[in-house]
């Protein structure tokens, strides 16, 4: 089960009904119960997801995720958050969060690109049932992310240079833009914010490197243990991390990217009841039903994303998962506007 630490979640829902006193919710104890209950366990991403769908019905508020901004602290990625308070600059504190996202929770894949001039962390569901997210938990986990760098670098309040969603454009951008600035992009294949290079040397407030070495070697022990029973899961958010960079699909270089050599994989795989190429399939077919159903990219643009050579074989592909061609597909599933060709 897809499921979300109840320290990340309580940020979400705290920031909405402490503003939108409407909105009722259960999925985790108060603070006031906290102090008197064993620690709840994970929550399931779906019971998070439902009430942001909630939230957004009873408020009749298109931008309600947003309020997530105003409540960005470290604290709410649990052991995660004491790392980044200990990283020396944004860009240490980026990379961690890419690296050890996973300890928040699953069913989402964050990574962080670094170029020359800019750097951009972004985030995709992972979910094997390919439910889109609702644009208000879209906007509250890109809302947290811009607020926890604003905490960690107070002096600067840097903004990003683009912002990318994947939902489609609302009527009414002023409270992104106001947010995000001017340059946002809509029905992106990922969620993403891209920041100026030089953003990412600016130093953290609060770094102490005496922590560094404690907090790093214990997010390597907790990730080691989180890992152990995953392979499965980690292999498939690492195919499509590599979908949306363009990077090759071969077994060899995906297992390299996750510390393993081609036969470990496999073996490990095998324990598991899966095969390489079974769940790159899977992969492939996740991501290019989202593609198909939540963007306007020609079916071209879509056969390159998911690592075809030529749409001829992205054809076949979608008459083995969809028992049709995938322009039928769009247009049965209801994405009109798009490209069917």
């Amino acid at each position: 089960m897809q499921s979300i630490s109840p320290v990340f979640a309580q940020a979400f829902i705290d920031a909405i009904c402490h503003v939108e006193k409407g909105v009722e919710h259960h999925l985790v104890h108060s603070s006031e119960q906290a102090r008197e209950l064993p620690p709840p366990p994970h929550v399931p991403m779906n019971e998070l997801t439902e009430f942001f769908t909630r939230a957004h019905q009873q408020s009749g508020n298109e931008d309600i995720g947003l309020l997530a901004y105003h409540s960005a602290h470290p604290g709410h990625l649990g052991v995660l958050g004491y790392a980044i308070m200990s990283c020396p600059t944004l860009h240490d504190a980026l990379a961690r969060i890419a690296e050890y996202h996973t300890l928040i929770g699953s069913g989402f894949s964050l990574y962080l690109e670094v170029h020359p001039t800019a750097m951009k962390i972004a985030g995709l569901s992972t979910s094997p049932c390919n439910t889109a997210l609702p644009r208000a938990f879209i906007d509250a986990v890109a809302a947290l992310t811009l607020g926890l760098l604003h905490w960690l670098a107070p002096k600067t309040r840097i903004e990003p240079i683009q912002a990318e969603f994947s939902y489609r454009e609302p009527t009414d951008k002023r409270q992104l833009e106001r947010l995000f600035g001017n340059n946002l992009k809509f029905s992106a294949p990922v969620t993403s914010l891209t920041f100026r290079r030089c953003d990412g040397e600016l130093p953290v407030a609060t770094f102490d490197p005496s922590l560094q070495q404690i907090h790093d070697d214990y997010l390597r022990r907790r990730q080691r243990e989180w890992q152990a029973d995953v392979i499965t899961t980690r292999l498939r958010q690492l195919i499509l991390q590599y979908l949306i960079q363009g990077k090759t699909l071969a077994l060899e270089e995906v297992a390299q990217g996750m510390e393993m050599s081609a036969h470990q994989l496999s073996r490990a795989l095998e324990k598991e009841g899966q095969r390489f190429h079974k769940v790159l399939d899977e992969v492939r077919q996740q991501h290019s039903r989202h593609l198909l159903l939540n963007t306007d990219l020609s079916l071209k643009q879509v056969a390159y994303c998911i690592g075809f050579k030529n749409q001829s074989a992205f054809n076949k592909a979608c008459e083995r998962w969809f028992s049709m061609s995938p322009g039928s597909y769009r247009i049965e599933q209801g994405n009109t506007s798009a490209d069917t060709k």
